[in-house]
Protein backbone atom coordinates (compact mmCIF):
# COMPACT_ATOMS: atom_id res chain seq x y z
CA UNK A 1 0.00 0.00 0.00
CA UNK A 2 1.24 3.89 -0.63
CA UNK A 3 1.72 5.24 1.88
CA UNK A 4 0.84 8.88 2.69
CA UNK A 5 3.15 11.70 1.27
CA UNK A 6 3.60 13.74 4.44
CA UNK A 7 4.58 17.40 3.89
CA UNK A 8 6.69 19.14 6.49
CA UNK A 9 6.02 23.01 6.20
CA UNK A 10 7.77 25.47 7.66
CA UNK A 11 7.95 29.07 7.99
CA UNK A 12 11.77 30.69 8.58
CA UNK A 13 12.69 34.20 9.83
CA UNK A 14 15.46 35.09 8.43
CA UNK A 15 18.02 38.37 8.74
CA UNK A 16 20.60 39.94 7.15
CA UNK A 17 19.74 38.57 3.72
CA UNK A 18 20.16 40.55 0.64
CA UNK A 19 18.04 40.33 -2.57
CA UNK A 20 18.65 36.67 -3.96
CA UNK A 21 19.98 36.49 -7.53
CA UNK A 22 18.26 33.42 -9.13
CA UNK A 23 20.88 33.26 -11.76
CA UNK A 24 23.44 31.57 -9.31
CA UNK A 25 21.68 28.56 -9.37
CA UNK A 26 23.53 26.63 -12.30
CA UNK A 27 20.40 25.87 -13.75
CA UNK A 28 18.27 28.40 -14.36
CA UNK A 29 14.65 29.15 -15.57
CA UNK A 30 11.66 26.95 -14.07
CA UNK A 31 13.21 23.60 -13.70
CA UNK A 32 14.99 22.15 -10.85
CA UNK A 33 18.44 23.78 -10.84
CA UNK A 34 17.53 27.11 -9.24
CA UNK A 35 19.33 28.49 -6.14
CA UNK A 36 19.82 25.96 -2.90
CA UNK A 37 20.34 28.72 -0.40
CA UNK A 38 17.69 30.69 0.14
CA UNK A 39 17.04 29.68 3.73
CA UNK A 40 20.69 30.16 4.76
CA UNK A 41 20.11 33.00 6.84
CA UNK A 42 17.45 31.08 9.40
CA UNK A 43 17.00 31.98 12.72
CA UNK A 44 14.09 30.68 13.64
CA UNK A 45 11.37 27.94 12.42
CA UNK A 46 7.48 27.83 12.77
CA UNK A 47 5.67 25.08 11.52
CA UNK A 48 3.21 26.18 8.24
CA UNK A 49 -0.01 24.63 7.83
CA UNK A 50 -2.08 23.53 4.97
CA UNK A 51 -5.14 25.38 3.93
CA UNK A 52 -8.22 23.69 5.56
CA UNK A 53 -10.51 21.79 3.60
CA UNK A 54 -14.46 21.33 3.73
CA UNK A 55 -16.31 19.06 1.33
CA UNK A 56 -20.06 18.89 1.17
CA UNK A 57 -21.28 15.83 -0.16
CA UNK A 58 -24.94 15.47 -2.24
CA UNK A 59 -25.01 11.86 -2.34
CA UNK A 60 -27.89 10.04 -4.52
CA UNK A 61 -29.98 7.68 -2.52
CA UNK A 62 -32.65 6.87 -5.81
CA UNK A 63 -33.71 3.29 -5.85
CA UNK A 64 -31.25 2.59 -8.46
CA UNK A 65 -28.58 2.73 -5.85
CA UNK A 66 -30.52 -0.42 -4.61
CA UNK A 67 -28.84 -2.69 -7.60
CA UNK A 68 -26.32 -5.78 -6.48
CA UNK A 69 -22.84 -5.16 -7.09
CA UNK A 70 -19.69 -6.95 -6.04
CA UNK A 71 -20.41 -7.74 -2.11
CA UNK A 72 -23.51 -6.23 -1.94
CA UNK A 73 -26.06 -3.42 -3.36
CA UNK A 74 -24.19 0.23 -4.89
CA UNK A 75 -25.34 1.75 -1.74
CA UNK A 76 -23.77 -0.61 0.82
CA UNK A 77 -20.45 -0.25 -1.08
CA UNK A 78 -20.79 3.31 -1.28
CA UNK A 79 -21.99 4.06 2.23
CA UNK A 80 -19.02 1.84 3.18
CA UNK A 81 -16.38 3.68 1.25
CA UNK A 82 -17.68 7.08 2.90
CA UNK A 83 -17.43 5.06 6.49
CA UNK A 84 -13.94 4.39 5.26
CA UNK A 85 -12.48 7.60 3.94
CA UNK A 86 -13.97 9.42 7.09
CA UNK A 87 -11.88 6.61 9.22
CA UNK A 88 -8.71 7.34 7.58
CA UNK A 89 -5.69 8.81 9.56
CA UNK A 90 -4.14 12.18 8.75
CA UNK A 91 -7.20 13.72 7.75
CA UNK A 92 -6.69 16.73 10.27
CA UNK A 93 -7.83 19.97 8.67
CA UNK A 94 -10.89 18.62 6.71
CA UNK A 95 -14.58 19.19 7.54
CA UNK A 96 -17.51 17.26 5.77
CA UNK A 97 -20.87 17.98 5.51
CA UNK A 98 -23.68 15.67 4.16
CA UNK A 99 -27.25 15.66 2.41
CA UNK A 100 -29.25 13.24 0.13
CA UNK A 101 -31.23 13.27 -3.04
CA UNK A 102 -34.05 13.04 -2.97
CA UNK A 103 -35.65 14.38 -0.09
CA UNK A 104 -39.05 14.72 0.61
CA UNK A 105 -39.86 18.86 0.34
CA UNK A 106 -40.11 20.34 3.55
CA UNK A 107 -40.01 23.71 5.05
CA UNK A 108 -37.18 25.13 3.17
CA UNK A 109 -40.38 25.56 -0.13
CA UNK A 110 -42.02 28.76 -0.18
CA UNK A 111 -42.99 29.01 -4.15
CA UNK A 112 -46.42 30.56 -4.19
CA UNK A 113 -45.91 31.02 -7.96
CA UNK A 114 -47.33 28.26 -10.40
CA UNK A 115 -47.65 29.01 -13.78
CA UNK A 116 -44.78 30.42 -15.84
CA UNK A 117 -43.38 30.86 -19.26
CA UNK A 118 -39.52 30.66 -18.23
CA UNK A 119 -37.66 29.94 -15.10
CA UNK A 120 -37.67 33.12 -14.52
CA UNK A 121 -41.21 33.49 -13.95
CA UNK A 122 -40.96 30.80 -11.47
CA UNK A 123 -38.43 33.23 -9.24
CA UNK A 124 -35.48 31.60 -9.02
CA UNK A 125 -34.20 28.07 -8.21
CA UNK A 126 -36.42 27.52 -5.45
CA UNK A 127 -39.63 28.00 -7.57
CA UNK A 128 -38.04 26.90 -10.93
CA UNK A 129 -37.49 25.20 -13.09
CA UNK A 130 -40.78 26.15 -15.43
CA UNK A 131 -41.88 23.31 -17.17
CA UNK A 132 -44.44 22.92 -19.52
CA UNK A 133 -46.12 26.55 -18.31
CA UNK A 134 -45.69 25.44 -14.47
CA UNK A 135 -43.24 26.01 -12.22
CA UNK A 136 -42.43 22.41 -11.00
CA UNK A 137 -40.83 23.77 -7.14
CA UNK A 138 -44.44 24.92 -6.63
CA UNK A 139 -45.51 21.55 -6.58
CA UNK A 140 -43.01 19.69 -4.39
CA UNK A 141 -44.49 20.69 -1.34
CA UNK A 142 -47.77 18.50 -2.16
CA UNK A 143 -45.63 15.28 -1.76
CA UNK A 144 -43.01 13.88 -3.42
CA UNK A 145 -39.41 14.51 -4.33
CA UNK A 146 -38.28 18.03 -3.90
CA UNK A 147 -37.69 20.28 -6.50
CA UNK A 148 -36.44 23.15 -4.24
CA UNK A 149 -33.20 23.56 -4.29
CA UNK A 150 -33.59 25.12 -0.94
CA UNK A 151 -34.30 21.76 0.54
CA UNK A 152 -30.51 20.27 -0.36
CA UNK A 153 -28.92 23.20 0.66
CA UNK A 154 -30.34 22.53 4.32
CA UNK A 155 -27.44 19.67 5.14
CA UNK A 156 -28.81 16.23 7.05
CA UNK A 157 -25.26 16.94 8.67
CA UNK A 158 -23.65 20.48 8.80
CA UNK A 159 -19.97 20.93 7.46
CA UNK A 160 -17.93 20.16 10.09
CA UNK A 161 -14.06 18.80 11.18
CA UNK A 162 -13.18 15.09 11.21
CA UNK A 163 -12.74 12.79 12.98
CA UNK A 164 -15.90 13.94 15.21
CA UNK A 165 -18.33 14.70 12.67
CA UNK A 166 -17.53 10.75 11.44
CA UNK A 167 -20.36 9.86 13.80
CA UNK A 168 -23.08 12.06 13.12
CA UNK A 169 -22.70 11.17 9.06
CA UNK A 170 -22.24 7.49 10.01
CA UNK A 171 -25.59 7.61 11.76
CA UNK A 172 -27.25 9.99 8.84
CA UNK A 173 -26.03 7.04 6.35
CA UNK A 174 -27.66 4.50 8.35
CA UNK A 175 -31.11 6.08 8.89
CA UNK A 176 -31.48 6.54 4.58
CA UNK A 177 -31.81 3.96 1.96
CA UNK A 178 -32.51 3.98 -2.12
CA UNK A 179 -36.27 4.30 -2.42
CA UNK A 180 -36.43 8.01 -4.09
CA UNK A 181 -36.23 9.21 -8.18
CA UNK A 182 -33.07 11.56 -9.35
CA UNK A 183 -33.51 15.12 -9.08
CA UNK A 184 -30.02 16.29 -9.92
CA UNK A 185 -30.76 19.53 -10.60
CA UNK A 186 -32.28 21.17 -7.26
CA UNK A 187 -29.85 18.56 -5.54
CA UNK A 188 -26.75 20.31 -7.50
CA UNK A 189 -27.88 24.14 -7.27
CA UNK A 190 -28.57 23.35 -3.51
CA UNK A 191 -25.71 21.95 -2.84
CA UNK A 192 -23.90 24.65 -4.79
CA UNK A 193 -25.97 27.55 -2.50
CA UNK A 194 -24.75 25.69 1.05
CA UNK A 195 -21.30 25.46 -0.56
CA UNK A 196 -20.80 29.05 -0.72
CA UNK A 197 -22.89 30.68 1.89
CA UNK A 198 -20.21 28.31 3.94
CA UNK A 199 -17.40 29.46 1.85
CA UNK A 200 -18.50 33.46 1.96
CA UNK A 201 -18.25 32.42 5.83
CA UNK A 202 -15.06 31.07 5.60
CA UNK A 203 -12.80 32.70 3.69
CA UNK A 204 -9.31 31.14 4.09
CA UNK A 205 -10.73 27.70 3.36
CA UNK A 206 -10.72 25.50 0.75
CA UNK A 207 -14.62 24.49 0.10
CA UNK A 208 -16.17 22.26 -2.79
CA UNK A 209 -18.88 20.03 -3.52
CA UNK A 210 -19.49 16.44 -4.18
CA UNK A 211 -22.03 14.93 -6.39
CA UNK A 212 -22.07 11.23 -6.33
CA UNK A 213 -24.72 10.03 -8.20
CA UNK A 214 -25.31 6.54 -10.28
CA UNK A 215 -27.67 8.01 -12.72
CA UNK A 216 -29.19 10.58 -15.29
CA UNK A 217 -31.86 13.10 -13.48
CA UNK A 218 -35.46 11.91 -13.59
CA UNK A 219 -37.37 14.29 -12.65
CA UNK A 220 -37.22 18.50 -11.84
CA UNK A 221 -35.13 20.15 -14.78
CA UNK A 222 -33.70 17.12 -16.50
CA UNK A 223 -31.77 19.07 -18.87
CA UNK A 224 -28.48 18.36 -19.43
CA UNK A 225 -26.90 21.83 -20.45
CA UNK A 226 -28.97 23.70 -17.66
CA UNK A 227 -27.34 21.35 -14.77
CA UNK A 228 -23.90 21.66 -16.00
CA UNK A 229 -24.54 25.43 -16.06
CA UNK A 230 -25.08 24.86 -12.67
CA UNK A 231 -21.71 24.23 -11.95
CA UNK A 232 -20.20 25.98 -14.09
CA UNK A 233 -21.65 29.03 -13.16
CA UNK A 234 -20.24 28.54 -9.26
CA UNK A 235 -16.50 27.91 -11.13
CA UNK A 236 -17.17 30.45 -12.73
CA UNK A 237 -17.85 33.12 -9.20
CA UNK A 238 -15.43 34.50 -7.62
CA UNK A 239 -14.40 32.40 -5.28
CA UNK A 240 -15.01 29.98 -7.47
CA UNK A 241 -16.53 27.03 -6.23
CA UNK A 242 -15.54 23.42 -7.93
CA UNK A 243 -17.66 20.74 -8.24
CA UNK A 244 -16.28 17.13 -8.74
CA UNK A 245 -18.64 14.18 -9.77
CA UNK A 246 -18.45 10.51 -8.85
CA UNK A 247 -20.68 8.07 -11.03
CA UNK A 248 -21.40 4.63 -9.60
CA UNK A 249 -21.89 2.89 -12.89
CA UNK A 250 -20.40 1.84 -16.59
CA UNK A 251 -20.73 5.29 -18.15
CA UNK A 252 -20.24 8.85 -16.91
CA UNK A 253 -21.02 10.79 -20.17
CA UNK A 254 -23.74 12.45 -18.93
CA UNK A 255 -22.02 13.61 -15.82
CA UNK A 256 -18.47 14.89 -17.26
CA UNK A 257 -20.55 18.07 -18.11
CA UNK A 258 -20.78 18.61 -14.95
CA UNK A 259 -18.02 18.31 -13.74
CA UNK A 260 -16.20 19.88 -16.58
CA UNK A 261 -18.43 22.82 -16.20
CA UNK A 262 -17.51 22.50 -12.06
CA UNK A 263 -13.81 22.90 -13.42
CA UNK A 264 -12.69 19.56 -12.48
CA UNK A 265 -12.32 18.14 -16.01
CA UNK A 266 -14.45 14.56 -15.81
CA UNK A 267 -16.43 12.57 -13.41
CA UNK A 268 -14.91 10.21 -11.40
CA UNK A 269 -15.78 6.48 -12.84
CA UNK A 270 -16.91 3.75 -10.02
CA UNK A 271 -17.46 0.70 -12.36
CA UNK A 272 -20.08 -1.24 -11.27
CA UNK A 273 -18.67 -4.57 -12.62
CA UNK A 274 -15.24 -4.18 -10.23
CA UNK A 275 -14.62 -3.00 -6.37
CA UNK A 276 -17.36 -0.30 -6.40
CA UNK A 277 -16.04 0.42 -2.68
CA UNK A 278 -12.40 0.40 -3.61
CA UNK A 279 -12.62 2.54 -6.35
CA UNK A 280 -14.84 4.72 -4.83
CA UNK A 281 -12.70 5.13 -1.75
CA UNK A 282 -9.50 5.65 -4.03
CA UNK A 283 -12.14 8.93 -5.85
CA UNK A 284 -12.97 10.41 -2.39
CA UNK A 285 -9.38 10.34 -1.99
CA UNK A 286 -8.07 12.09 -5.03
CA UNK A 287 -10.59 14.51 -4.43
CA UNK A 288 -9.92 15.48 -1.70
CA UNK A 289 -5.88 16.20 -2.67
CA UNK A 290 -7.56 17.79 -5.99
CA UNK A 291 -9.47 20.08 -4.03
CA UNK A 292 -7.10 21.10 -1.78
CA UNK A 293 -3.75 21.26 -4.39
CA UNK A 294 -0.77 22.35 -3.06
CA UNK A 295 -1.83 25.06 -1.11
CA UNK A 296 -0.11 26.84 2.20
CA UNK A 297 -1.47 29.49 4.58
CA UNK A 298 0.84 32.37 5.47
CA UNK A 299 1.92 32.13 8.72
CA UNK A 300 2.40 35.28 10.84
CA UNK A 301 5.06 35.95 12.52
CA UNK A 302 5.78 38.78 15.29
CA UNK A 303 5.71 41.51 12.63
CA UNK A 304 4.62 42.04 9.60
CA UNK A 305 5.16 40.00 6.30
CA UNK A 306 7.20 41.06 3.68
CA UNK A 307 5.39 39.39 0.45
CA UNK A 308 8.55 40.78 -1.35
CA UNK A 309 10.35 38.76 0.57
CA UNK A 310 9.11 35.33 0.68
CA UNK A 311 10.84 31.93 -1.13
CA UNK A 312 9.45 28.40 -1.21
CA UNK A 313 12.02 25.41 -1.28
CA UNK A 314 11.52 21.92 -1.89
CA UNK A 315 13.69 19.52 -0.26
CA UNK A 316 13.61 16.33 -2.26
CA UNK A 317 13.26 13.16 -0.15
CA UNK A 318 16.08 11.18 -1.70
CA UNK A 319 18.49 13.78 -0.11
CA UNK A 320 19.25 15.73 -3.63
CA UNK A 321 19.94 19.60 -3.63
CA UNK A 322 16.97 21.63 -2.09
CA UNK A 323 15.27 23.80 -4.89
CA UNK A 324 13.98 27.08 -4.53
CA UNK A 325 11.11 27.44 -6.66
CA UNK A 326 10.62 30.91 -8.24
CA UNK A 327 7.49 32.84 -7.59
CA UNK A 328 4.90 33.69 -10.68
CA UNK A 329 2.13 36.05 -10.88
CA UNK A 330 -0.33 33.59 -11.27
CA UNK A 331 -1.69 30.33 -12.45
CA UNK A 332 -1.72 31.41 -16.14
CA UNK A 333 2.22 32.06 -15.66
CA UNK A 334 2.77 28.42 -13.97
CA UNK A 335 5.48 26.24 -16.63
CA UNK A 336 3.98 23.68 -18.39
CA UNK A 337 6.82 21.69 -16.67
CA UNK A 338 8.59 23.48 -14.41
CA UNK A 339 8.81 24.90 -11.28
CA UNK A 340 6.54 28.09 -9.65
CA UNK A 341 4.49 29.40 -7.32
CA UNK A 342 1.76 32.39 -6.89
CA UNK A 343 0.15 33.72 -4.09
CA UNK A 344 -4.08 33.36 -4.10
CA UNK A 345 -4.52 37.34 -4.54
CA UNK A 346 -1.25 39.17 -4.96
CA UNK A 347 -2.58 42.14 -3.24
CA UNK A 348 -3.52 40.92 -0.07
CA UNK A 349 -1.82 37.43 -0.21
CA UNK A 350 -3.19 34.49 2.65
CA UNK A 351 -2.08 31.35 0.68
CA UNK A 352 0.49 30.13 -1.03
CA UNK A 353 0.15 27.90 -4.07
CA UNK A 354 2.05 25.52 -6.05
CA UNK A 355 1.89 25.31 -9.90
CA UNK A 356 0.20 22.01 -11.32
CA UNK A 357 3.72 20.66 -12.49
CA UNK A 358 5.27 21.67 -9.16
CA UNK A 359 2.62 20.45 -7.07
CA UNK A 360 2.43 16.74 -8.99
CA UNK A 361 6.07 16.10 -8.25
CA UNK A 362 5.73 17.12 -4.84
CA UNK A 363 2.72 15.14 -4.08
CA UNK A 364 4.62 12.12 -5.47
CA UNK A 365 7.71 12.42 -3.39
CA UNK A 366 7.08 10.21 -0.54
CA UNK A 367 9.37 12.03 2.22
CA UNK A 368 9.91 15.47 0.36
CA UNK A 369 9.82 18.72 2.48
CA UNK A 370 8.65 22.16 1.57
CA UNK A 371 9.90 25.24 3.56
CA UNK A 372 8.41 28.57 3.55
CA UNK A 373 11.13 31.01 4.35
CA UNK A 374 11.15 34.97 5.05
CA UNK A 375 13.81 37.70 4.44
CA UNK A 376 15.74 36.95 1.45
CA UNK A 377 14.54 38.91 -1.88
CA UNK A 378 11.55 36.68 -3.36
CA UNK A 379 13.17 34.99 -6.56
CA UNK A 380 10.64 35.64 -9.59
CA UNK A 381 10.44 33.62 -12.70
Amino acid sequence: MRKPFVISAVLVFAVGCGPKDRNNDGGGGGGGGLTVDAPACATSVTKADQVPLDLYVMLDQSSSMDDSVMGGTKWTAVTSAIQTFLGQPGLTGVSVGLQFFAVPAGTANTCTVFTCTTDTDCGGSACGPCTFGVCLGAFSGLGGDSCAAADYATPAVEIAPLPGVATSIDAAMGMHSPTTSTPTSAALQGAVDHAQAWQAAHASDAVAVILATDGDPTECDTNLADIDAIAATAAAAMPKLLTFVIGVGTDTSNLDGIAMGGGTGSAFLVDTGGNVNQEFLDAMNAIRHAALGCAYQIPMGTGPVDYNEVNVVYQPGNGGQPVTLPYVMDAANCPANGNGWYYDNPAAPTEILLCSSTCTTIEGDMTGEVDITLGCATIVQ
